[in-house]
């Protein structure tokens, strides 16, 4: 486990009060707020809703938090109980203890972690990081998964070396550089102020992943038996969406395939189609 996740101490202590600040003023919906020991780190859950309804996993992407749930949990809570991880070692509330991702760790977590919320299969909504670790569960445990739904996913192709450069350069410029750099992540999407915000304490306080994440051959995709549901940006700056799309369609021929025309890496207004499909999928 990699320890070094925020560069001072006074930095975790900046992020994590302004998550929990983010978390107080959350008033819409009650939920459950607690920590759930796994074999590699404490973590940190969002409980919404009724736990007799099937369980959602959500799983945000990096350098980011549950925080990311929270403007659509009114889509899911008629039909789900939401269950919101915080992923060890990214700036949530969770142990700051990052796996190491080339390693059993990913697998060995999220599957000690469903093992304590005592939840035998679940379906999964999943955003770029999160998305891997969802991947590289799936390959290893499908029985678990019902249906899983990635808005973006690493691991099916090669991220961009093109988008690292850049965020190297432009972090060096200051204001204009900080810019550039929310216009390479969000292309047009128009984002939450208190998003922008966070990610630029983000930006000044926590080291983010930058070990490659390793892609999943065509042996280990084909493990996968359950509906599989993808969103991708066309204009996606940190992965190739058209490749990845293309990727799950000859591998998994029946998967539910999107390719968003003028967007970005971050999607935010699919989640009516994220239910449908997690609904249409479902056995009574």
């Amino acid at each position: 486990m990699n320890r070094n996740i925020y560069k001072t101490e006074e930095g975790r202590s900046i992020i994590e009060s302004r998550y929990k600040r983010i978390l107080a003023e959350f008033s819409l919906y009650p939920f459950e707020q607690f920590f759930t020991p796994t074999k590699l780190a404490q973590t940190h859950v969002l409980r919404f809703g009724d736990k007799s309804k099937p369980p959602v996993i959500m799983i945000h992407g990096s350098v980011s938090n549950s925080a990311t749930w929270l403007g659509c949990v009114s889509e899911f809570i008629d039909d789900f109980c939401i269950y919101c991880i915080d992923i060890p070692g990214e700036p949530g509330l969770s142990e700051p203890a990052r796996c190491v991702l080339n390693s059993e760790e990913p697998y060995e977590w999220l599957n000690s972690l469903l093992n304590n919320l005592e939840i035998k299969q679940a379906d999964f909504v999943t955003m770029s990081l999160g998305s891997w670790y969802a991947l590289n569960y799936a390959v290893n445990s499908p029985e678990r998964i019902r249906a899983l739904s990635m808005i973006t996913s690493s691991g099916l192709v090669p991220s961009k070396n093109s988008f690292i450069f850049k965020v190297i350069l432009y972090s060096m410029l200051g204001k204009f550089g900080k810019n550039k750099i929310n216009r390479l992540i969000y292309h047009k999407t128009e984002v939450p102020l208190e998003v922008l915000e966070f990610q630029a304490i983000a930006t000044k306080h926590f080291n983010p992943v930058f070990e490659k994440l390793p892609i999943f051959s065509d042996e280990q995709i084909k493990r996968i038996t359950f509906p599989v549901q993808f969103f991708g940006g066309k204009c996606d700056s940190l992965l190739d969406s058209m490749k990845t799309g293309a990727r799950f369609s000859k591998l998994l021929p029946h998967s539910d395939i999107h390719i968003l025309k003028d967007t970005g890496h971050v999607i935010i207004n699919q989640f009516p189609v994220v239910k449908a499909f997690l609904l249409s999928n479902r056995k009574y």
